[in-house]
């Protein structure tokens, strides 16, 4: 709910079923189900899946908040928050995780602490060279 403020630039409705992996920019919403890879450009991206969204495969994004069911690893470099109606098989690689009573997850949560790797390091140094 945090995210209101941000403009969703993708939504994926309850009745849509997506096969094969996808790559997102900016804030993407996930009421369908996807079976394949979901992975982020930037480490600024947010994937929320929604209680009736379900992915079966692996997931990296900068933050996510997630309320479906996900088959698979999990990568953060930012925030994952984990609702209540969550339920998560597969190993979290976090930095910074918050659990709702109610969730389930079946794997290892592994910290990522200050060795986090970025999604896209070359977007950090074109920053950099434009400030120059």
């Amino acid at each position: 709910a945090q995210n209101n403020q941000k403009q969703l630039d993708t939504l994926i409705g309850q009745s849509t079923r997506l096969k094969g992996d996808m790559t997102f920019n900016g804030m993407m919403h996930l009421d369908g189900r996807v079976e394949g890879s979901i992975i982020a450009e930037n480490d600024n991206d947010t994937l929320t899946i929604s209680e009736n969204g379900a992915v079966k495969g692996t997931i990296k994004a900068g933050n996510l908040v997630i309320n479906g069911s996900i088959d698979g690893d999990i990568t953060a470099s930012g925030k994952i928050e984990v609702l209540s109606q969550a339920r998560i098989s597969g190993n979290i690689y976090y930095v910074n995780i918050e659990m709702e009573t109610g969730s389930q997850v079946n794997g290892q949560l592994i910290y990522q602490g200050g060795e986090v790797t970025h999604i896209n390091q070359q977007e950090k140094q074109s920053k950099n060279q434009k400030h120059e």
